[in-house]
């Protein structure tokens, strides 16, 4: 799972990609990748750092999405299900060695 230290220490660019990968595990599969209010600090750091973002996935991210600190509507494109499948298998190919 992403910490909170993992997330202090990430990019602008990472924080949109987790914050889509969190959002899609916990809304459209009912898992997590980090702890609530580690998702809640990943929001109020992307909130200042949004502007700082070039991601291409950033549109998909509104200012109501980070108010709200939700990403329950967004229409998840495929390659963040893809990066979510991967983050899952390197997370349980380190835990089985």
């Amino acid at each position: 799972m992403k910490t909170r230290q993992d997330i202090s220490e990430m990019t602008p660019n990472q924080l949109v990609s987790w914050f889509m990968i969190a959002s899609y595990a916990y809304y459209r599969l009912g898992e997590r990748v980090m702890e609530d209010p580690d998702f809640d600090f990943l929001v109020q750091r992307l909130k200042a750092e949004y502007d700082n973002a070039d991601h291409y996935h950033k549109p998909y991210i509104t200012e109501e999405h980070l108010r709200a600190g939700t990403g329950y509507d967004i229409q998840f494109p495929s390659i963040v299900k893809g990066a979510y499948n991967s983050y899952m298998r390197s997370k349980n190919e380190v835990s089985s060695e």
